[in-house]
């Protein structure tokens, strides 16, 4: 249980119950370590940048760090009203999956200009194998749009929770580097959030090389 804070400050009774059993469970399970939380600010606006192989991922990631977290969850979680209100008061925000979805980009972009901290997996999607895949360029316009510092996240391991079809029992790492530096962007727009998006995967890719 390497540097895995159990208790997250400022926040309600069921996020920090969730997190002290969900956190005491993935150690024991998957003897979760990880490294770097003291790059993310203590308070204020933050986007956490990470590969995504896993469902657990946002447990592994979130338990990187002391303070609260919010993130993106498929819409379907938000469809029953017993799984909306726990989703919900994990952090979790409804995003659809597959299609432009404006109202959870104004949603993060809320929750950022309050000054939260919410992980994101510019992949889209999960991957499944051992790589880092493109970012999609929508990390790059929340960054830029709100201004918010990037802390790249690299995760190993996590791809081989469900290996082949089966259960596994990997060892999972999580480290953190410093904020991607997003200065110096020249173009359009969108031309803008495509680089920021590379400079936050190459940030990444360079912290998973280090797993």
């Amino acid at each position: 249980m390497r540097h895995v804070p159990l208790y997250a400050s400022g926040d309600r009774w069921f996020y920090r119950t969730v997190r002290l059993v969900s956190g005491l469970t993935l150690c024991a399970t998957y003897r979760l370590s990880c490294e770097g939380a003291a790059n993310l600010p203590a308070g204020g606006a933050a986007i956490i940048a990470a590969n995504h192989k896993s469902e657990l991922d946002p447990f592994f990631v979130g338990h990187a760090f002391r303070r609260p977290v919010r993130y993106f969850a498929k819409s379907e979680l938000f469809a029953n009203g017993a799984l909306r209100w726990a989703v919900t008061e994990l952090g979790a925000i409804p995003v659809r999956r597959g299609e432009s979805d404006r109202a959870a980009l104004e949603a993060a972009l809320a929750s950022l200009s309050a000054g939260e901290a919410l992980i994101i997996y510019p992949e889209g999607t999960r991957m499944r194998d051992d790589a880092v895949h493109e970012f999609l360029p929508g990390v790059g316009m929340l960054a830029l749009r709100s201004g918010a510092p990037v802390v790249p996240v690299g995760l190993k391991g996590s791809d081989k929770v469900i290996h082949d079809g089966r259960p596994g029992l990997p060892v999972v790492r999580v480290k953190a580097g410093p904020a991607v530096d997003l200065s110096g962007l020249e173009g359009k727009k969108s031309e803008m959030y495509a680089q920021a998006a590379a400079r936050i995967r190459e940030a990444v890719e360079a912290l998973y090389e280090s797993l």
